[in-house]
């Protein structure tokens, strides 16, 4: 049973100046993304306090343990019908998947399948009820409350009896608590911290032999409360604070994807700095700062690299009503040369 909670933590999930974000569907991850964490298991601090303007200052935590995850379509999984109502798996490697639906107003988890109890036996177990996890937009104060279950099933050899069942069942109440500047190894980052309480019951019941009926073998209620850290462009949450099953500080995982660049320096012979704006962007994206753009091409990329857009630089204001919400890349490029280090933006509607 404890493969499968660990396969749940897969979704546990630089502007600095404590600026309260807003966390889209677009902020999410999406099929093609390859997210890399790393995990400190003997965190020696605590998640910090609850309220505005907090500050969490994590930059010292210890590499112990890496955790990828691979997003990818329903169709190219090996559940693909048990599913067929998600749009979108993740996995980490090991052969086991969690399936969730996305829309532009929640992310929720559908189940999950694959070695899920570590015994070797494969078993798909589609969420009876599903559990949300996000909720959109997210800002600071939001909060709601969820049930949702799944059953597991598989031999029972290891325990003496034909087979055995684990039921689970949970109610969580999921409270954006705070905001503020979050500090990691890997940058500086506004965040939302989401507080999690989740009660549990896990009903386990065995059968003797095929021809007898499932028997109650035991029931365990538990209490577990998690934190996370949520910041724009983030594909996974940038961090998530657990604790043990006796209450003490388990672990913190912590992203490797960058702060969201909103500001860049164009190195040109004007020494001249242009920056985008607004942020996030609807139908305009527009060029600021004291760069002269004469003669310069703008160049726009999706994130898996596509050219999507290149015309001459005309006015300061880009036109990009006709491109789907997500995340994109802009550089402007002078004669043949690329002036370097794209401007990142994000459009959401």
């Amino acid at each position: 049973m404890k493969k499968l909670y660990t396969l749940l933590s897969l979704v546990g999930f630089g502007m600095a100046a404590n600026a309260q974000i807003t966390l889209m569907s677009t902020d999410m991850a999406q099929i093609g993304d390859h997210i890399i964490r790393y995990i400190d298991t003997i965190p020696s601090y605590g998640p910090g306090g609850a309220g505005t303007n907090q500050t969490w200052d994590f930059s010292n935590a210890v590499i112990e343990d890496t955790a990828e995850t691979w997003v990818v379509s329903v169709g190219s999984t090996p559940y693909a019908s048990t599913f067929a109502g998600s749009d979108l798996a993740m996995h980490n490697g090991a052969g086991s998947y969690l399936y969730f639906q996305m829309s532009t107003v929640n992310l929720t988890t559908t189940g999950a399948a694959g070695d899920l109890l570590g015994t070797g036996e494969i078993i798909q177990a589609p969420f009876t009820n599903f559990l949300q996890l996000q909720v959109f937009p997210r800002q600071y104060g939001n909060y709601f409350n969820d049930t949702y279950s799944f059953q597991a099933e598989a031999d029972g050899a290891a325990f003496n009896v034909y087979r055995i069942r684990l039921t689970h069942s949970g109610h969580i109440y999921d409270t954006t608590d705070a905001y503020g500047t979050l500090i990691t190894p890997y940058g500086t980052y506004d965040a939302l911290r989401v507080k999690v309480t989740d009660f549990t019951t896990d009903v386990i019941e065995v059968k003797l032999a095929s021809f007898l009926p499932w028997t109650p073998f035991t029931t365990v209620q538990d209490t577990s409360v998690s934190y996370t850290w949520h910041a724009k462009q983030e594909k996974l949450a940038i961090a998530e604070y657990s604790y043990d099953s006796i209450g003490n500080p388990k672990q913190l995982v912590f992203s490797t994807v960058p702060p969201p660049i909103a500001t860049h320096v164009i190195s040109n012979e004007n020494s001249s700095t242009t920056y985008l704006y607004p942020s996030p962007a609807t139908d305009r994206v527009c060029l600021g700062g004291n760069a002269t753009l004469n003669g310069q091409m703008v160049e726009i990329t999706g994130v898996d690299g596509k050219v999507i857009y290149r015309k001459p630089v005309t006015e300061s204001c880009i036109d990009v009503s006709g491109l789907v919400p997500g995340m994109y890349l802009m550089r402007l490029t002078q004669g043949v040369s690329t002036l370097e280090k794209a401007m990142r933006f994000v459009i959401e509607r």
